[in-house]
């Protein structure tokens, strides 16, 4: 098989007030706060030495503002691609809902949400296995026929976790298994046609180690 390694930088977008409030966000369109810019900022100073040839985004704000800060810490000019396959989840008509609100609405659709979210039919929203297979298809095109070498992608927080159970091959009972912090970085390596974990949910360099296991966002 033929050598095509590619370095591929996952990272989640930074905070959002939906984030802080328990608020369902997919398909809308909330920007970053406060917070999510300031990590945005420490990582992109954390990443200035990594020279990227290529920064993919969800077309969102929250993504592609977190994707923007970055880039304007390399040292090169570098393109940010607005990227649809790599948009959130529809939540439909979750959206713009707090937790206890939709536990409340819809409590099947919520525990199954829970339970075994690969099956939950959200109303006018998008099934996770669409969401995986849109978003890996994605990433296989870019890893497969992009000259460049060192990718990043700024994504959200379910389609890291749906990409990563594919990287890994994580079954479906994996999936919330997976953390995925704001502004979390993961790192993999493709290479002979197969991917290759180097870091998980990276955060150390916007918080410290015990905020980092005994606060979540």
């Amino acid at each position: 098989m033929e050598n095509n390694r590619k370095i591929i930088f996952l990272i989640r977008h930074g905070n959002t007030e939906f984030n802080k409030k328990n608020i369902f966000r997919g398909h809308y369109d909330v920007p970053l706060d406060e917070v999510g810019i300031k990590q945005a900022e420490k990582t992109g100073k954390f990443l200035k030495e990594i020279d990227f040839d290529i920064i993919y985004s969800s077309p969102l704000s929250r993504a592609y503002k977190t994707a923007e800060i970055i880039k304007e810490y390399q040292s090169k000019d570098v393109k940010v691609i607005k990227e649809e396959g790599f948009t959130d989840l529809n939540f439909g008509d979750w959206e713009g809902k707090g937790y206890e609100e939709v536990k409340s609405l819809y409590p099947e659709i919520f525990n199954l949400w829970l339970s075994s979210p690969y099956k939950a039919a959200i109303p006018n929203g998008e099934m996770m296995l669409d969401a995986q297979r849109r978003s890996w298809k994605t990433l296989k095109k870019i890893v497969t026929s992009s000259p460049d070498s060192v990718i990043t992608i700024v994504t959200h927080r379910i389609i890291t976790k749906l990409l990563i159970s594919k990287m890994l091959d994580i079954g479906k009972s994996g999936f919330w298994k997976i953390n995925q912090d704001p502004c979390c970085i993961n790192i993999f390596e493709y290479n002979y046609g197969t991917f290759f974990v180097s870091k998980l949910n990276y955060n150390f360099h916007i918080t410290n180690l015990k905020n980092s296991f005994f606060k979540t966002d």
